[in-house]
C-alpha cells in the first residue's frame, strides 16, 4: 500500500515573551510601566511537502525562526491585547513568505497586576488565564476566537439539584441546597467586525460573573447555558460562545458519628471524579 502525506504543520510551542510598556517621559523609577507576559504557540502551513518526503529543507523557516520572530514582533507591537498581538503574528508570516498558506497562534496571558500603588511592581493573578487564538489563511481575513481557563468560582447556597433520572444506581440524594463550585473554561468567536478586544472580553466575563450570582440554579446545565446567553447579548461581535463549568464536588462530611449535627456547613473537597458539563450557546 502506497502512503501519503495527509496534512501537515509545524512551528513553535511555549514561546514565552514579556513587555515592559514605559512611556519613556521620565527616569525609569519615575515612570509607570505596564508588564504583559504572554505565551504563544505559532504553527505555519504551506509548501513544506518536500521537507517530509523528500528531506529537501529549503523551503523550511525553522522552529527557531519562529521563535525569535514573537520576540520582534513584540519589540514594535503595542500588546494592547493578545487578539490584537496574535493578528500581527499571523501577518508576518504571510507577508514574509510566500510558500506559507496559513498560520495558526494560540496565546495564554499569565496577569500581572499593579502591587499596592507602586508605578512599576507588580504581582501575579492566581485566577484566570486569558487564552486566544488566531487562525489566518492567504487571502482570508483573520478568524479570531478568544477565552480564558482556570476562572474558579463558587457559590454557597442558592443552588440545588433534584428530580434528575431515577435508576437502580442512583445514590445521589434530592437537595435543594448545595455548594457549587466550578473550574469555568470559555471560548468565543468573534464575527470579524472590527473589535475592541479588551472592552470586549470585559463585558464577556463580567457577564459570565453577573449571571452565576443572581439566579437559582437548578443544575450546573441550567446556570451553564443563563450564562452563555448573558456573555452574547454582553457582547453583539461573538456569535457564539463555548463553555466548560466541572463540577468540583464538595460533598457534605458524616459527622453524626461522632455525635454531631452537619447543618450544611463542613464538606469534604473532591477534585477526582468530578462532573463535566459544556455546552455551545449561538446566536
Amino acid at each position: 500500500m502506497a502512503a501519503k502525506l495527509a496534512k501537515h504543520t509545524y512551528g513553535k510551542h511555549r514561546v514565552r515573551v514579556s513587555k515592559v510598556r514605559r512611556p519613556r517621559t521620565a527616569a525609569p523609577k519615575d515612570e509607570t510601566h505596564e508588564f504583559v507576559e504572554v505565551s504563544v504557540d505559532v504553527e505555519i502551513e504551506g509548501a513544506f511537502d518536500a521537507a517530509y518526503l523528500d528531506g529537501d529543507n529549503r523551503a523550511v523557516v525553522a522552529t527557531d525562526t519562529c521563535k525569535n520572530t514573537v520576540y520582534v514582533l513584540a519589540k514594535d507591537d503595542p500588546m494592547t491585547s493578545i487578539e490584537s498581538f496574535g493578528q500581527t503574528i499571523t501577518r508576518h508570516f504571510l507577508d514574509e513568505y510566500e510558500h506559507v498558506t496559513a498560520c495558526h497562534v494560540m496565546l495564554e496571558e499569565r496577569v500581572w497586576n499593579r502591587l499596592l500603588d507602586s508605578p512599576h511592581s507588580f504581582v501575579a493573578s492566581g485566577g484566570m488565564t486569558p487564552t486566544a487564538t488566531v487562525r489566518q489563511s492567504r487571502g482570508e481575513d483573520p478568524q479570531v476566537a478568544a477565552g480564558f481557563e482556570h476562572l474558579l468560582i463558587a457559590k454557597t447556597t442558592e443552588t440545588g439539584f433534584a428530580d434528575f433520572h431515577q435508576s437502580r444506581y442512583r445514590t445521589l440524594p434530592d437537595t435543594d441546597d448545595r455548594i457549587l463550585a466550578t473550574d469555568v473554561t470559555a471560548e468565543w468567536q468573534y464575527d470579524g467586525s472590527k473589535v475592541d478586544y479588551a472592552a470586549a472580553r470585559k463585558a464577556i466575563v463580567d457577564s459570565l460573573l453577573a449571571k452565576f450570582i443572581d439566579h437559582y440554579s437548578k443544575s450546573v446545565q441550567e446556570t451553564l447555558y443563563l450564562m452563555g446567553a448573558a456573555a452574547l447579548e454582553a457582547c453583539s461581535a461573538a456569535t457564539e460562545i463555548t463553555l466548560t463549568l466541572p463540577n468540583k464536588h464538595h460533598i457534605l462530611a458524616d459527622l453524626a458519628r461522632f455525635g454531631m449535627e452537619n447543618e450544611n456547613e463542613v464538606f469534604v473537597v473532591t477534585d477526582e471524579p468530578f462532573g463535566y458539563i459544556t455546552a455551545t450557546v449561538a446566536r
